[in-house]
Protein backbone atom coordinates (compact mmCIF):
# COMPACT_ATOMS: atom_id res chain seq x y z
CA UNK A 1 0.00 0.00 0.00
CA UNK A 2 2.91 2.64 0.83
CA UNK A 3 4.39 2.03 -2.53
CA UNK A 4 1.49 2.60 -4.25
CA UNK A 5 1.09 5.63 -2.43
CA UNK A 6 4.36 6.45 -3.12
CA UNK A 7 4.09 5.81 -6.80
CA UNK A 8 0.93 7.86 -7.28
CA UNK A 9 2.26 10.65 -5.77
CA UNK A 10 5.36 10.69 -7.70
CA UNK A 11 2.97 11.73 -10.61
CA UNK A 12 3.13 15.05 -9.77
CA UNK A 13 6.66 15.26 -7.98
CA UNK A 14 9.40 16.32 -10.20
CA UNK A 15 11.64 13.47 -10.96
CA UNK A 16 14.70 15.54 -9.44
CA UNK A 17 12.58 16.02 -6.19
CA UNK A 18 11.61 11.94 -5.75
CA UNK A 19 15.37 11.58 -6.08
CA UNK A 20 16.67 13.89 -3.61
CA UNK A 21 17.57 13.16 -0.37
CA UNK A 22 14.92 14.09 2.33
CA UNK A 23 12.74 12.38 0.28
CA UNK A 24 14.53 9.35 0.08
CA UNK A 25 14.89 9.24 4.11
CA UNK A 26 11.35 10.24 4.92
CA UNK A 27 10.21 6.96 2.69
CA UNK A 28 12.55 5.07 4.24
CA UNK A 29 11.66 6.25 7.93
CA UNK A 30 7.93 5.32 6.88
CA UNK A 31 8.75 1.61 5.41
CA UNK A 32 10.45 0.95 9.01
CA UNK A 33 7.60 2.58 11.29
CA UNK A 34 5.46 0.35 9.12
CA UNK A 35 7.75 -2.84 9.74
CA UNK A 36 7.42 -1.52 13.66
CA UNK A 37 3.94 -1.63 13.57
CA UNK A 38 3.18 -4.77 11.86
CA UNK A 39 5.86 -5.97 14.59
CA UNK A 40 3.71 -5.04 17.52
CA UNK A 41 0.82 -6.14 16.22
CA UNK A 42 1.64 -9.59 15.68
CA UNK A 43 2.96 -9.39 19.06
CA UNK A 44 -0.13 -8.02 20.37
CA UNK A 45 -1.74 -11.10 18.71
CA UNK A 46 0.53 -13.65 20.27
CA UNK A 47 -0.11 -11.72 23.76
CA UNK A 48 -4.06 -12.18 22.96
CA UNK A 49 -4.07 -15.84 21.61
CA UNK A 50 -1.67 -16.59 24.93
CA UNK A 51 -4.37 -14.68 27.19
CA UNK A 52 -7.27 -16.97 25.79
CA UNK A 53 -5.33 -20.17 25.99
CA UNK A 54 -4.73 -19.42 29.98
CA UNK A 55 -8.40 -18.51 30.55
CA UNK A 56 -9.95 -21.55 28.00
CA UNK A 57 -7.69 -23.82 30.63
CA UNK A 58 -8.73 -22.14 33.85
CA UNK A 59 -12.30 -22.37 32.61
CA UNK A 60 -11.95 -25.89 32.18
CA UNK A 61 -9.91 -26.40 35.10
CA UNK A 62 -12.99 -24.71 37.13
CA UNK A 63 -15.61 -27.12 35.44
CA UNK A 64 -13.44 -29.98 36.48
CA UNK A 65 -12.93 -29.50 40.23
CA UNK A 66 -16.73 -28.70 40.13
CA UNK A 67 -17.40 -31.59 38.94
CA UNK A 68 -14.78 -33.69 41.55
CA UNK A 69 -16.79 -31.31 44.09
CA UNK A 70 -19.80 -33.05 43.30
CA UNK A 71 -18.90 -36.39 43.69
CA UNK A 72 -17.21 -36.11 46.69
CA UNK A 73 -18.71 -39.16 48.80
CA UNK A 74 -19.20 -41.38 45.97
CA UNK A 75 -17.02 -44.06 44.89
CA UNK A 76 -15.26 -42.22 42.37
CA UNK A 77 -14.31 -39.73 45.15
CA UNK A 78 -12.71 -42.06 46.72
CA UNK A 79 -10.94 -43.67 44.47
CA UNK A 80 -9.00 -40.36 43.70
CA UNK A 81 -8.33 -39.67 47.39
CA UNK A 82 -6.69 -43.59 47.82
CA UNK A 83 -4.85 -42.71 44.74
CA UNK A 84 -1.91 -41.06 47.24
CA UNK A 85 0.24 -43.92 47.88
CA UNK A 86 2.52 -42.00 51.28
CA UNK A 87 0.28 -39.54 53.13
CA UNK A 88 1.40 -38.04 55.49
CA UNK A 89 -0.51 -39.33 59.18
CA UNK A 90 -1.30 -35.08 59.65
CA UNK A 91 -3.51 -35.16 56.48
CA UNK A 92 -4.43 -31.48 55.76
CA UNK A 93 -7.93 -30.45 56.74
CA UNK A 94 -10.85 -30.38 53.41
CA UNK A 95 -11.16 -32.45 50.64
CA UNK A 96 -8.24 -32.42 48.02
CA UNK A 97 -10.69 -29.86 45.94
CA UNK A 98 -10.78 -27.69 49.32
CA UNK A 99 -7.43 -27.44 49.60
CA UNK A 100 -5.81 -27.18 45.74
CA UNK A 101 -8.56 -24.20 45.59
CA UNK A 102 -7.31 -22.40 48.27
CA UNK A 103 -3.68 -22.74 46.91
CA UNK A 104 -5.14 -21.56 43.93
CA UNK A 105 -6.78 -18.35 45.40
CA UNK A 106 -3.44 -17.59 47.26
CA UNK A 107 -1.35 -17.77 43.68
CA UNK A 108 -4.35 -15.46 42.08
CA UNK A 109 -4.25 -12.88 45.08
CA UNK A 110 -0.22 -12.67 45.35
CA UNK A 111 -0.04 -14.65 48.92
CA UNK A 112 2.78 -16.63 46.81
CA UNK A 113 4.16 -18.44 50.28
CA UNK A 114 0.99 -19.39 51.33
CA UNK A 115 0.15 -20.70 47.77
CA UNK A 116 3.33 -22.94 48.09
CA UNK A 117 2.40 -24.51 51.79
CA UNK A 118 -1.11 -25.37 49.68
CA UNK A 119 0.28 -26.72 46.80
CA UNK A 120 3.02 -28.71 48.38
CA UNK A 121 0.36 -30.29 50.78
CA UNK A 122 -1.71 -31.11 48.11
CA UNK A 123 0.96 -33.09 45.82
CA UNK A 124 2.43 -34.37 49.25
CA UNK A 125 -1.36 -36.07 50.19
CA UNK A 126 -2.46 -36.37 46.90
CA UNK A 127 -0.05 -37.34 44.30
CA UNK A 128 -2.17 -39.80 42.19
CA UNK A 129 -4.84 -37.41 41.93
CA UNK A 130 -6.30 -35.79 38.68
CA UNK A 131 -4.99 -32.59 39.43
CA UNK A 132 -1.48 -33.11 41.18
CA UNK A 133 0.65 -32.41 38.19
CA UNK A 134 -1.25 -28.84 38.24
CA UNK A 135 -0.25 -28.57 41.43
CA UNK A 136 3.44 -28.85 40.87
CA UNK A 137 3.31 -26.78 37.74
CA UNK A 138 1.67 -23.38 39.72
CA UNK A 139 4.70 -24.46 42.22
CA UNK A 140 6.74 -23.65 40.00
CA UNK A 141 4.70 -20.59 39.02
CA UNK A 142 4.76 -19.28 42.50
CA UNK A 143 8.48 -19.88 42.99
CA UNK A 144 9.06 -17.49 39.72
CA UNK A 145 7.14 -14.66 40.82
CA UNK A 146 9.14 -14.73 44.04
CA UNK A 147 11.92 -14.40 41.26
CA UNK A 148 13.78 -17.76 43.35
CA UNK A 149 14.28 -19.00 39.36
CA UNK A 150 16.23 -22.06 40.65
CA UNK A 151 13.75 -23.53 43.04
CA UNK A 152 10.74 -22.68 40.36
CA UNK A 153 13.46 -24.64 37.41
CA UNK A 154 13.25 -27.35 39.46
CA UNK A 155 9.82 -27.57 39.91
CA UNK A 156 8.88 -27.10 36.60
CA UNK A 157 11.10 -30.29 36.13
CA UNK A 158 9.16 -32.07 38.49
CA UNK A 159 5.95 -30.97 36.61
CA UNK A 160 7.00 -31.92 33.37
CA UNK A 161 8.81 -35.30 34.13
CA UNK A 162 6.72 -36.47 37.00
CA UNK A 163 3.77 -36.02 35.49
CA UNK A 164 4.66 -35.95 31.39
CA UNK A 165 0.62 -37.07 30.97
CA UNK A 166 -0.45 -33.55 32.73
CA UNK A 167 -1.91 -30.97 30.35
CA UNK A 168 0.47 -28.66 32.80
CA UNK A 169 3.66 -30.66 31.55
CA UNK A 170 3.96 -28.85 27.90
CA UNK A 171 3.58 -25.81 29.76
CA UNK A 172 6.47 -26.47 32.59
CA UNK A 173 8.67 -27.34 29.78
CA UNK A 174 7.74 -23.74 28.14
CA UNK A 175 8.47 -21.81 31.37
CA UNK A 176 12.08 -24.13 32.41
CA UNK A 177 13.34 -21.72 29.46
CA UNK A 178 12.87 -18.27 31.16
CA UNK A 179 14.05 -19.20 34.24
CA UNK A 180 17.07 -21.23 33.01
CA UNK A 181 17.72 -18.19 31.30
CA UNK A 182 17.73 -15.88 34.25
CA UNK A 183 20.28 -18.40 35.69
CA UNK A 184 22.62 -17.72 32.35
CA UNK A 185 21.74 -21.13 31.97
CA UNK A 186 21.54 -21.38 28.18
CA UNK A 187 22.45 -24.82 27.10
CA UNK A 188 19.67 -26.47 29.55
CA UNK A 189 17.22 -23.07 28.65
CA UNK A 190 17.93 -25.34 24.77
CA UNK A 191 17.28 -28.63 25.99
CA UNK A 192 14.14 -28.24 27.62
CA UNK A 193 13.15 -26.17 24.52
CA UNK A 194 13.81 -29.17 22.13
CA UNK A 195 12.59 -31.63 24.47
CA UNK A 196 9.32 -29.40 24.66
CA UNK A 197 9.26 -29.55 20.62
CA UNK A 198 10.11 -33.53 20.71
CA UNK A 199 7.74 -34.80 23.30
CA UNK A 200 4.61 -32.04 22.85
CA UNK A 201 4.76 -30.88 18.88
CA UNK A 202 1.11 -29.66 18.89
CA UNK A 203 0.74 -28.10 22.13
CA UNK A 204 0.11 -24.58 22.48
CA UNK A 205 3.56 -24.40 24.64
CA UNK A 206 5.37 -25.47 21.52
CA UNK A 207 3.46 -23.84 18.97
CA UNK A 208 4.63 -20.11 20.76
CA UNK A 209 7.98 -21.72 20.84
CA UNK A 210 7.82 -22.04 17.36
CA UNK A 211 6.54 -18.74 16.96
CA UNK A 212 9.42 -17.41 18.66
CA UNK A 213 7.35 -15.38 20.90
Amino acid sequence: MLSTVVFLGGCAIPPQTQNSPSVLKDIARLNNSQQQLDHRIDQLQQQLQLVEARLEEQQATTAKLQQLAAQKGTAGWQKAEQASTSKPTSAPQGSPTELYLKAFADYAAGRYQQAIKGFEAFVDNYPGNDYAGNAQYWLGECYYALEDYQQAATEFEKAAYQYPESGKAPEALWKMVPALRRMNQFEQARDALQLLLRRYPESPAAARAKAGS
